[in-house]
């Protein structure tokens, strides 16, 4: 008997001995085999001690941000630079961002603490001025800090929601897959199975409030971490971030310079009673949503809009107003419809997506309605990506200059191709001899502009009045011969 119970209680010290270890900081809720994986990489990054007592981070930062585009050639996302000075309180949720607009002198500071922001902007030798920040700002700060290298898994991990799916490769390396919550983010960190660092994290989130990825309104995100470096007090932090957005580059965050607990008091993200004041009552809006209170029809057929609502104006053709350029999201479209309705009784019929760039949003209103929707090529695959393959029939590709019914009337349309964007739209109307080109008066592309108006000229169709992105309705420059 004795011998008996000798031998089942080596059996189970045995099996206790050989089972994973709880990790010290697991929760309820999450599978242990992710808390395993976890664990692993948080001991590689320097353990939870050392992690757990991150409260703050100041980087010095270079980001290159890159156009979302979807053409096949290579280096096509004619980037600009940014160079920025972050410092993070995260126990406080307080976010101040220097930036420095590369070549511009101007810098801007931004400041966001918890759910409201402002910004302060300086030129050389000028006032100093303070605005209140987009709500847009706000939803940046929690991105960032759910997937700050430095906390993220911690954070999955406080969730309780961790879930281990099969592993993967990623460039041919295996790579384990957790699944969980984060600030209220659905991700998946993904791994790697050596290393044990973490590669890339894959999430999804809802930027219709963001004025440049309205367009995509939820949207797939991945970043990347590479450029693992230890810093003090022991840290492992990814010093390279890379963005990509629906599939697309989107931008490359360097950190050049990185202090872990780094001071940060909390008149570092003061914001004036003043400047919370204005963003409460004017802020918690997405960018786009604006009002058109000011705009007015000129000459009972233009009508210029702000700039923050994605479409240049519009203009009456045949007694049907038409969009030039189709606004960052259907919301906008909404606005833009209803107001032309209220004006004047009709509302918005026809869309022409002319630039050959990121925006246009709402392409998917005109879709929808089945309304006429006529696109440039250079935009063509974007816009399909935002239709979706079963509305992408609706929009009309101009490949060739014809002429376009829209009502009693009728526009000629005609493609042309400028460097690094691809193939845009001029638009030209003889009944009010009026031509819009998206370029027009941009130096670089005065050559492609001449070109169009030798054309008109060759057709003996007269330009008085010339369309742009800033103005819809602008005496057009007297012939020089």
């Amino acid at each position: 008997m004795a011998a008996s119970l000798s031998r089942s209680l080596l059996v189970a010290v045995t099996a206790a001995a050989i089972l994973p270890l709880k990790p010290l900081y697991a929760q309820p809720g999450n599978d242990p085999r992710a808390e395993a994986v976890v664990a692993r990489s948080l001991a590689r990054m320097g353990g939870d001690s050392l992690l757990n007592a991150v409260t703050s981070v100041r980087m010095d930062v270079m980001t290159q941000w890159q156009r979302i585009g979807f053409s096949d050639l290579p280096y096509a996302d004619a980037p600009s630079y940014e160079r920025h000075t972050e410092l993070r309180n995260y126990t406080t949720k307080s976010w101040r961002n220097t930036r420095y607009f590369l070549p511009s002198p101007s810098i801007a500071v931004d400041v966001v603490r918890d759910t409201v922001g402002a910004r302060w902007l300086s030129q050389p030798n000028g006032p100093r001025s303070i605005t209140p920040l987009n709500i847009a700002y706000v939803d940046e700060r929690r991105e960032l800090f759910a997937f700050a290298p430095e906390r993220t898994l911690q954070q999955a991990r406080a969730s309780g929601t961790l879930r281990l799916l099969t592993d993967t490769t990623l460039g041919g390396v295996p790579h384990a897959r957790v699944r969980g919550t984060v600030d209220g983010f659905p991700a998946t960190w993904f791994l790697h199975r050596s290393t044990h660092l973490l590669s890339m994290i894959r999430f999804s989130a809802d930027e219709t409030n963001d004025f440049g990825l309205a367009p995509w309104a939820r949207q797939d995100v991945e970043i990347w971490y590479s450029g693992w470096t230890r810093y003090n007090p022991g840290v492992l932090i990814a010093r390279q971030r890379d963005v990509r957005r629906v599939g697309r580059p989107y931008k490359r965050m360097t950190a050049m310079v990185v202090a872990v607990n780094a001071p940060a008091p909390a008149d570092s993200f003061a914001i004036p009673d003043s400047a919370v004041t204005r963003y409460l009552a004017t802020e918690r809006r997405p960018m786009w949503q604006v009002s058109l209170d000011s705009v007015q029809i000129v000459e009972n057929a233009f009508a210029n809009f702000p700039p923050f609502i994605g479409s240049i104006g519009a203009v009456r053709i045949g007694g049907q107003w038409v969009l030039l350029e189709t606004a960052q999201t259907e919301g906008a479209v909404d606005i833009v419809h209803n107001w032309l309705a209220k004006q004047t009784g009709a509302g918005a019929s026809v869309a022409i997506v002319a630039r050959p760039v990121s925006g246009n949003g709402g392409v998917r209103w005109f879709a929808a309605k089945q309304r006429p929707l006529y696109v440039a090529p250079g935009a063509a695959t974007s816009v399909r990506r935002m239709t979706g393959a079963a509305n992408a029939a609706r929009a009309t590709v101009v490949s060739k200059t014809q002429w376009v019914r829209i009502g009693s009337d009728s526009v000629l349309i005609t493609p042309f191709e400028v460097p690094d964007f691809g193939v845009a739209l001029a638009v030209y109307s003889p009944t009010l001899r009026w031509l819009y080109t998206p370029f027009v008066g941009v130096p670089t592309y005065q050559v492609e502009h001449d070109v169009i108006m030798a054309d008109l000229k060759r057709r003996q169709l007269p330009v008085e009045w010339m369309g742009t992105t800033r103005a819809l309705r602008t005496a057009a420059p007297r012939p020089t011969n």
